[in-house]
């Protein structure tokens, strides 16, 4: 739930390790919202819940709600997204065991294919570079090449349904273009202050 560009979030009732009975469910049936406003703009919201009541078959449920205002004028408008970008806010860490063993990996298999493609090009220069003499094994050897070595006879083929593929070519090209400039505007600027704002410049950008 959003309030003037603001998430809200809250549970829908406690956790079953928090009841006496853990076989039971219930649900939060009132709520309060504590809003704070510099001038005519909110700049807080803050949800709370409260009186859990046993959810059961055919029961009536009463929802009340509280809202409390609370006027500061130590935060401006631009600056209330800060709340949410602090990291003690979320409170996340690292895991730079998992980061390394992660680039460790990819370096582990960045060498094994490293190793295997020298070795196959090694094995080929070894026959291109081959003295006069052996001119014709060369050439009865090189009518005999299979797999990817064949590619060099399609490089300069034109593909079927020329005009679709470029178009697809060039569409994916523009997209990922206006991708890498949209991240590069929204580290540059400040895209979070207003909801939506991302989405307007990813349109403008396309347009």
């Amino acid at each position: 739930m959003f309030m003037d560009g603001l998430p809200i979030w809250g549970f829908v009732g406690p956790p079953p390790e928090h009841t006496d009975n853990a076989e039971a469910r219930y649900v939060y049936t009132h709520r309060g919202f504590d809003i704070a406003y510099n001038g005519d703009q909110i700049i807080h919201v803050n949800l709370t819940s409260d009186n859990p009541v046993l959810v059961a078959e055919n029961a009536a449920l009463e929802w009340t709600y509280e809202v409390n205002w609370v006027e500061r004028e130590d935060i401006d408008f631009d600056d209330r997204f800060q709340r949410y970008l602090d990291y003690s806010f979320f409170e996340n860490q690292i895991h730079w065991f998992s980061v390394f063993n992660s680039f460790m990996m990819v370096v582990f298999l960045l060498g094994l294919v490293s190793m295997i493609l020298l070795r196959t090009l090694r094995k080929d220069y070894a026959r291109y570079t081959v003295g006069k003499d052996d001119l014709e094994s060369l050439e009865r050897d090189m009518n005999e090449e299979t797999g990817w070595k064949l590619v060099h006879g399609d490089v300069f083929r034109s593909p079927v349904m020329l005009e679709l593929f470029a178009a697809v070519v060039g569409t994916g090209v523009q997209l990922a273009a206006l991708v890498l400039l949209t991240i590069v505007v929204t580290i540059a600027a400040e895209l979070h202050v207003q909801r939506g704002t991302i989405v307007t410049v990813f349109v403008v950008f396309y347009a």
